[in-house]
C-alpha cells in the first residue's frame, strides 16, 4: 500500500461519495486553517487492495516543528479517514501501522465508518441533535420548558434572527466575539482573529455550506453563531452572546432557528461541538434534547517529538 499526497479532485470526489464526511474534511476547510495555521494541507492518500483501486483520504495539516513534520487536524476538527466503501479491518490495520511512522494528533469522527486510531487513544466528547427523529412541526418537543419559554419569550419581544449577508455584519459580530471573550476571562480556550473570519467570510459567502446566524433587537447583535454544512451533517463551530440579551431569550431563539434551518434542508444531524470537559456547558446542550456522543482520537509522537513529550508529562 503506497501513501501519497491526495489530488484535490479525488478528494473532493472522495467527500461526497462518502455520506459520514463532514465539511471538517472538505479541501475548503483545509485550505482556510492552512493559511490560518501557516501549515501546509496534507491530504493523506492510501491505495488499498490487490490491485490498488480502492483510494482512501486523511486530511491532515502539516508544519515543521521540533525539526520534524508534525500531521494535526485543524482547530480540533474531525479529520477522519474518508472513503466510498468500508473498509476491512486488516486494511484500517495497514494505514495505522502507515501512520505509526508520523508525529500525528488524529481528531476522529463520530459518524465515520472507517476509523483509525495511532498511538495512545483519546476519549473524545460531543453532543448531537438527532434531526431525523425531531418533529418538524414542533421542533421544540425535546427542549426542557424554560428553554420553549424563552425562545416563544424572544419572538414576542421582537428579537429576529438572520443570516449575516455583509462584511459589515461579520464585523458586528466579531465585536460580540470580543465581548464574549472578555465575560470567559481565563476560560477562553483560545481566541481566534479577525482575519480568520474574513477569510471564512470571504472563501464561502453565498455557498450552501456556511451560514453566520445572528440574533438582532431594535439594531443590537445579541448572540450569533457560525454553522457549517456538508452531506447529511451541520456542524456548530462558532458562537459568541452579549449576556445583556439572555434574559431575551436571544440563544434559544438561534437554536431554533438553526434547527429549523437544517430540517427544512433535510440534514439529519446538528453537531454542537464538544464542550470541553465544562459540565454545565453539556447540560446546557441537553436542555434542547442533545445527545453526548463519545468517540476515539488518537496522538503518535515518534522520535525527539516522544522524548520531549516525555519530559513535558514527568
Amino acid at each position: 500500500m503506497s501513501l501519497e499526497i491526495c489530488p484535490e479532485s479525488l478528494w473532493e470526489r472522495l467527500c461526497q461519495e462518502d455520506a459520514t464526511c463532514t465539511f471538517y474534511q472538505t479541501p475548503i476547510w483545509h485550505r482556510i486553517a492552512a493559511r490560518h495555521y501557516h501549515a501546509e494541507s496534507a491530504p493523506l492518500l492510501f491505495r488499498l487492495g490487490n490491485d490498488g483501486n480502492t483510494e482512501a483520504c486523511l486530511p491532515l495539516l502539516k508544519k515543521r516543528r521540533w525539526g520534524r513534520d508534525v500531521y494535526f487536524s485543524p482547530f480540533g476538527t474531525y479529520s477522519a479517514l474518508i472513503c466510498s466503501r468500508q473498509l476491512a479491518p486488516e486494511e484500517l490495520e495497514a494505514i495505522a501501522l502507515k501512520l505509526k511512522r508520523l508525529n500525528i494528533h488524529l481528531v476522529s469522527s463520530p459518524f465515520a465508518k472507517n476509523v483509525v486510531t495511532v498511538g495512545t487513544p483519546l476519549e473524545t466528547k460531543t453532543q448531537v441533535i438527532d434531526l431525523t427523529s425531531m418533529d418538524a412541526e414542533n421542533p421544540m418537543r425535546d427542549w426542557e420548558p424554560d428553554q420553549r419559554r424563552r425562545a416563544l419569550l424572544a419572538q414576542k419581544n421582537g428579537v429576529i434572527v438572520k443570516e449575516a449577508t455583509s462584511p459589515e455584519e461579520w464585523k458586528r459580530y466579531y465585536a460580540l466575539y470580543e465581548i464574549s471573550i472578555r465575560r470567559w476571562g481565563e476560560k477562553a480556550t483560545g481566541v481566534y482573529p479577525a482575519s480568520l473570519f474574513e477569510d471564512i467570510r470571504c472563501s464561502l459567502s453565498g455557498s450552501s455550506s456556511m451560514r453566520l446566524w445572528l440574533a438582532e433587537h431594535n439594531g443590537e447583535i445579541g448572540g450569533g453563531c457560525l454553522v457549517f454544512y456538508h452531506n447529511g451533517w451541520a456542524m456548530y463551530w462558532h458562537g459568541a452572546s452579549d449576556q445583556r440579551f439572555f434574559a431575551l431569550g436571544t440563544t434559544q431563539l438561534l437554536y431554533l432557528t438553526m434547527i429549523q434551518d437544517a430540517l427544512s434542508r433535510n440534514f439529519s444531524v446538528l453537531d454542537l461541538m464538544g464542550s470541553a470537559g465544562l459540565e454545565k456547558l453539556e447540560a446546557f446542550k441537553g436542555k434542547f434534547g442533545a445527545r453526548t456522543v463519545e468517540f476515539t482520537s488518537s496522538v503518535n509522537r515518534t522520535g525527539f517529538a516522544r522524548f520531549a513529550a516525555g519530559l513535558l508529562h514527568r
